[in-house]
């Protein structure tokens, strides 16, 4: 049954999803809530009945594109077994979901949203999120002898700032051709088998 909170639900979600048109079109500080409304399809005031503020809007429209990036990466990689096959599909969908949230993406990566300390405190939780997450992986890798053993924070933190670099690839690259296969099986091959050059005689 259709009833009251799942209409408010579905009302809450327009905006979010009319915010992410508005923003990645305008930017944060020209977009305008009269245009976030439009694209809702609802009154001004009632973006405002929902959202306290511009910023908060913002903050809230985050959170639903990385969750759904989340849930993406977690559908994708849950029949996965080897590490490093699930490292590379990892690469290939958040390069894919970054293409399909492309403008949105250079917004929050170029820093223009304003940066409250809420809004960092919640943007660390997420980073602190993810770098559980890759721990969780190379310590399961580790555990089955998959990889050596590594400090899983380093580790964690090496795969994170790769992770960066591909963004910035899939956001700023005027390749519009860039193979996203190719490019995630490289950033790969880097980090599960290193730079230094393999001679004979020599430990792995």
């Amino acid at each position: 049954m259709y009833d009251q909170q799942t209409a408010s639900e579905d009302k809450r979600l327009r905006i979010i999803k009319g915010a992410i048109k508005v923003f990645s079109q305008q930017g944060f500080y020209k977009a305008k809530i009269e245009e976030i409304a439009e694209q809702a399809g609802v009154g001004k005031g009632t973006v405002y009945e929902y959202f306290a503020s511009k910023e908060e809007l913002f903050l809230e429209m985050f959170l639903y594109i990385e969750e759904r990036c989340r849930g993406t990466v977690q559908r994708e990689l849950s029949g996965v077994s080897a590490f490093s096959d699930k490292l590379q599909r990892m690469f290939v969908v958040i390069m894919r979901f970054l293409r399909d949230h492309r403008e949105m993406g250079k917004i929050l990566f170029a820093g223009s949203p304003p940066v409250s300390e809420d809004t960092q405190r919640v943007l660390r939780e997420k980073n602190q999120q993810m770098l559980a997450d890759l721990s969780g992986m190379l310590e399961e890798a580790a555990a089955k002898g998959e990889i050596r053993p590594v400090n899983v924070g380093v580790a964690a933190h090496v795969i994170f700032g790769t992770l960066l670099f591909v963004a910035a690839q899939v956001l700023f690259s005027e390749d519009e051709g860039l193979d996203y296969n190719r490019l995630a099986q490289e950033v790969n091959g880097v980090i599960l088998e290193g730079l230094a050059e393999r001679r004979p005689g020599r430990s792995s």
